[in-house]
């Protein structure tokens, strides 16, 4: 019978334990930014939350704006698992799971934390994630530009630049929402006013993208 790990006594400390507390400081910290905003939240009040040392923190985050990037780096990872999931669930022929990720798009720009770090990057004028910008894979345009091939293939909607039908999907779906709920309009914030606005926004889209076709033959 395997007998249980014994925990550290002096020496490092295992690495399942520095994980662990730096997934509470980020996680305490993405509750704090989203609560009060960039400004009205203090290392000092996280290091508090937290309850570990002061020195504990800033080895990790040298600053607040360091602290912060790190709240959006990890609130990142979050939502590119959360859409492998909802991809994962999702069935169907090719227009239903492009439809799925579309749906996807705007539940998740709506998402209330997300409003809130995307409130703060703006309002305060961070520049956050400028490694994220340069990134050369990102899971979630990929599987959108995937499922866009896959519907030219299949004749569901006209030819055309993947990267330019993606941009309009997202535009149609989800930018129209987000800036709203960013200016503290709660008009989507029910899963049936995002469903009424969706089934609209998407077939707007679905009837320009099918048109790319024609509109490049004329």
């Amino acid at each position: 019978m395997p007998t249980a790990t014994p925990p550290s006594k002096g020496g490092r400390p295992r690495k399942s334990d520095v994980e662990a507390k730096s997934l509470h400081i980020i996680e305490t910290a993405s509750r704090l930014f989203a609560q009060q905003g960039f400004a009205a939240t203090s290392v000092e009040q996280v290091v508090t939350a937290c309850g570990v040392g002061k020195d504990t923190v800033y080895r990790r985050y040298p600053s607040k704006l360091a602290l912060f990037e790190g709240v959006v780096a990890h609130a990142r990872v979050q939502t590119e698992a959360h859409f492998q999931t909802a991809m994962a669930e999702a069935t169907g022929d090719v227009m239903q799971q492009l439809r799925a990720a579309a749906r996807w798009l705007l539940e998740v720009n709506l998402d209330p934390t997300l409003i809130a770090f995307k409130r703060i990057a703006f309002s305060e004028a961070l520049v956050v994630g400028q490694s994220a910008a340069n990134r050369t894979v990102d899971p979630i345009m990929d599987r959108l530009f995937a499922l866009l091939r896959a519907a030219q293939e299949a004749g569901e909607i006209g030819p055309g630049d993947v990267s330019f039908l993606a941009t309009h999907l997202i535009n149609s779906i989800a930018v129209g929402p987000m800036i709203t709920a960013m200016l503290g309009s709660t008009t989507y914030a029910s899963s049936e006013a995002q469903d009424a606005y969706f089934e609209k926004a998407w077939r707007l889209f679905i009837d320009g993208a099918r048109g790319v076709g024609r509109m490049s033959e004329a």
